[in-house]
């Protein structure tokens, strides 16, 4: 008997923005600048055995014993303090629990779960809050976890900051995965929801450091006292998503991330280091401003939508003000229905086309 497929609408929009050179999902831009940095760091091999980078990197990861290993998770989350200060500035001191993790997803479910974990067994009922169209991993762990979700406008988030229960744990990620923009609001809801006797205890996330060409107009509160934990990665500043280079800054020891200081990947936190010293947090955002309009543009012709890049160098958002097919638009807003809820796609395939990274064996490492 034959079966038949029902059709998916999403299929043939997907098929429209890959044609234009964008996705719905967001993808790291691989540039030749980072597979540069990678071929100096791996250095090469031969018949007459390994090349002085080579030797210095296999190196590494002998002689266990010697506890060698140990301080370079340390240097790493020093070079990112540094490296991170003009957009988000950490007292470390007030953050003396720091783990290295693959990429941000590791420590945000750990987090999570560890939450999760105490609710059960100090007596109370979990919960996370999230803000519309926030990061969908927040409500996934916490879902895979037995925890509710509230999801809250975040028009309205002077009254979240006001009114949500101290027992929740927050997620927000700043600049925000909603619309690739540094949440301009981002510090006074961080200030008043501090300001509480006993506020709700936050994660937040710093994925998108790094990913902008210009600092902002004010600093990223990134220590206030309602933050518990900062999660950082470099996956999308530097086109790095799988080698996993991340890392979280605790205020009270994890546990469940403690192995974490042995259990690490040390070539992932070289190259962290080595790219954080090569590039400034602006310079790759910086570099590719230039290719993020022209890229934006063009899709946005071949889409119908008006385009305008995001502060994140790999996004863009389209208005909400012209009449556009309501199935893309729908499809591209991240809180359908929200106020001031724009679409928002992700420019890395026609980016990558354009600098010659898009094909195998592409790009440079000179």
């Amino acid at each position: 008997m034959a079966t038949t497929t029902q059709y998916d609408p999403r299929e043939s929009i997907d098929l429209r923005l890959r044609q234009a050179g964008v996705s719905k999902t967001v993808y790291a831009l691989v540039t030749p600048e980072i597979e540069a940095v990678k071929a100096e760091l791996l250095g090469n091999s031969s018949g007459n055995g390994p090349d002085p980078v080579r030797a210095t990197y296999l190196d590494q990861f002998r002689h266990a014993w010697t506890g060698k290993q140990n301080a370079l998770h340390k240097r790493f989350f020093d070079t990112w303090l540094a490296w991170a200060k003009p957009m988000a500035p950490l007292n470390a001191a007030d953050f003396p629990f720091s783990y290295p993790t693959a990429g941000a997803s590791e420590p945000l479910f750990h987090l999570i779960a560890d939450y999760g974990n105490r609710a059960r067994i100090e007596g109370f009922s979990p919960r996370l809050a999230i803000f519309r169209g926030e990061y969908e991993g927040y409500k996934a762990y916490a879902e895979a976890c037995g925890i509710p979700v509230t999801e809250y406008e975040r028009e309205a988030w002077r009254d979240v900051a006001d009114s949500i229960n101290p027992l929740d744990i927050l997620c927000i990620s700043q600049p925000s995965a909603i619309d690739g923009m540094v949440w301009t609001e981002a510090n006074a809801f961080l200030r008043r929801l501090s300001e509480r006797a006993n506020p709700a205890q936050m994660v937040l996330d710093l994925t998108y450091v790094g990913a902008t060409a210009k600092p902002p107009r004010e600093a990223i509160w990134a220590d206030a006292p309602c933050v518990s934990a900062v999660v950082i990665s470099l996956s999308k500043p530097f086109g790095t998503y799988y080698d996993r280079i991340g890392g979280v800054f605790c205020r009270s020891e994890n546990l469940g991330l403690f192995g974490n200081q042995w259990f690490k990947n040390l070539t992932s936190l070289q190259l962290g280091i080595r790219l954080m010293e090569r590039f400034d947090v602006f310079a790759m955002a910086r570099r590719y401003t230039s290719v993020q309009a022209s890229v934006a543009e063009d899709a946005g012709r071949a889409l119908g939508l008006a385009l305008a890049p995001s502060d994140v160098f790999i996004l863009a958002q389209a208005s909400t003000d012209i009449a556009v097919d309501r199935d893309l638009a729908s499809y591209l807003t991240r809180a359908p229905g929200a106020i001031g809820a724009r679409p928002r796609l992700c420019l890395t395939p026609g980016m990558a086309e354009r600098i010659g990274m898009s094909g195998p064996n592409s790009g440079s490492v000179s």
